[in-house]
This record gives structure tokens, sequence and C-alpha cells, in this order.
């Protein structure tokens, strides 16, 4: 066993694909096939699963790539401390935002990370809670915000805030009542305008409304937030948002928005990375970057309607 099998083997795992690491390490796909071969035999153990769509780790694969990307990440930072040259974090992140999120969140992001991280390239992508959390699983990111939701064994999930969800109405309706609280029975039975039942919001709503005893009156249901609004700003029914999503529509007095009582509606953002594939300095860093960043902007009330 050596650094370059090692090295050979997470690529292996981090891409799912003989064929794509062969590619990307610019060596032939048997030779590198022979490597995994040859750790196999060595270590008396099965590393690979072969699928249709590539390859998968076993268990003592996740473990191999884990502990190796461990070790060669040390003998870095080894070589690094005799020179005297710290090795700066470089590489490409590719993070999956909801959408709610991905309009405060990621053009922040973006602007931080060209300062803090310069040599390293920032992809984001965004979908609902649930396409994010498949796509971590699938690897098609490497780090994954999303509201709380279904859990999964292959992922970690850290809490990063809470976020208390607010009434929105046409402020011609109720101007007079700008900001007044309203009591949760009686937002959730208003006509509302929600996102379709697969949505996470929709989930979080649907069991307030349950655990109330109170029947929804859903009178639309729309998935693109700007429509959603466009539609509430007309009067044809309120929505429960949180208050980020909606603060340039009542800087412009188009809507209010309504602090619900007596049962709060709140849902909690987390951090997601798997469990599946080893991590890295970068990946790890990169997630630490992310979490301090949202929670200063709670702090300096760039979030406004959140807590930590």
């Amino acid at each position: 066993m050596n650094f370059r099998q090692l090295r050979n083997f997470v690529q292996v795992v981090e891409l799912g694909s003989i064929t794509a690491a062969a590619e990307r390490l610019n060596i032939a796909q048997p030779a590198l096939s022979r490597q995994i071969k040859s750790l196999e035999e060595e270590l008396s153990a099965d590393l690979l699963r072969r699928h249709g769509r590539g390859v998968m780790p076993t268990e003592e694969g996740i473990r191999l790539a884990m502990r190796a990307k461990i070790i060669l990440e040390d003998v870095q930072d080894l070589a690094a401390d005799i020179s005297g040259h710290k090795t700066p974090l470089s590489g490409i992140v590719t993070l999956g935002l909801p959408p709610t999120v991905s309009e405060i969140l990621a053009t922040h992001l973006i602007e931080r990370s060209m300062v803090e991280y310069p040599d390293v390239k920032l992809r984001i992508i965004s979908g609902f809670s649930g396409h994010v959390q498949d796509w971590l699983l699938r690897g098609k990111i490497d780090l994954g915000v999303a509201y709380e939701g279904q859990k999964s064994a292959s992922i970690k999930a850290q809490p990063i805030l809470i976020e208390q969800l607010f009434l929105v109405e046409a402020a011609k309706e109720n101007g007079a009542q700008d900001g007044l609280p309203i009591d949760a029975r009686d937002a959730l039975e208003r006509p509302l305008i929600l996102p379709n039942p697969e949505h996470g919001l929709r989930g979080r709503i649907e069991a307030i409304a349950q655990e109330a005893h109170s029947e929804l009156n859903v009178v639309l249901e729309i998935d693109i937030l700007p429509t959603m609004l466009a539609f509430v700003e007309r009067g044809l029914g309120a929505t429960i948002l949180p208050l980020v999503s909606v603060l340039n529509h009542i800087r412009d007095g188009r809507l209010i928005a309504r602090p619900i009582v007596r049962r709060t509606i709140d849902r909690t953002l987390i951090l997601m990375t798997p469990l599946n594939r080893p991590g890295s300095r970068l990946i790890t860093s990169f997630g630490k970057f992310v979490t301090d960043e949202v929670h200063g902007m709670v702090t300096s009330g760039q979030w406004p309607g959140t807590k930590l």
C-alpha cells in the first residue's frame, strides 16, 4: 500500500466511477482497476460494489477512504509545516440551497468566499430541501443547507438556526393590522396560497394545523415564490413564509407580515454533510465557513425573524 494507491482510491470513491477517476487522474482504466484489486487483496476485503452507474464503496471501503483522506491531508500539512508554507485551501465546492435560503444567502456566500477563499470555486445550485438531500446522497453536491425533515443515516445534520414563519397578506387588505400578531388557528384557517404537498414548508404547516386541530383552506398551490407573492399581493389569499422572503415587499408597502402566536410556527435550518463519502479539509472548513456566515447574518440583523 502506498500514497498513490490511497490517493487514487479516494478519487474513485469521490467520483463514484473508476472510469471518471481514471480520466481525472490521467491514467488507464485497467491500471486503476488493478490498483483497486491490489488494495482489496492486501486488505482481504471488498472495497467497492459495482452497479450500472459506476461503483459504491462498501463499509470497509468507506472506512479506508476516510482514513486515507486524513493520512493524505496529514502528509500535506506536514510538508507545509516543515517547509514553512501553509497550503491554502483550493478546489471546487458545490453547495445546495433551498430557494428561500438562496435568495438571501447565495450572493453573500459568493462574495465572502471570494475574499476568504480566493482559490476555491463555489458552485451553488437551488432546489427544495428534499432535492438537496437527494443530491447530497447521490454525490451531486458536497454540502447541503436545507430545512429539517426526513432524517437519513447517511447524512450528518447540524442545526444552524430556527426560522419563525409569519402570516403574509396584501397590505391593502389589512393595512391597519400591519405587524399585529395573529392567533395560529386564525392564520391557518385563512384562505391560503401554499406550495404543493411535496414541499417541506407545506408539510410543516400541515403538521402544525393537525396539532392545532385546524383545517387548512388552501385556495392555490404554487411552488414559484415570486408568482405566489404576486397572487398574495392581489388579495387572492394569504401565505405563510419566513420574514426574509418578503422583506422587499414589506419595505415597498405591498405586503405585511404578522407574527403567528399561541402556537409558533417555525422550522430549523440545518447544514448537511454526507457520511457515505470521505470528508476533506476543504469541505470541513467550508462547512464551518457557511455556518459562521449564517450566524453572523443572524446576529447583525441581516436575517430577521430567526434565532440561533
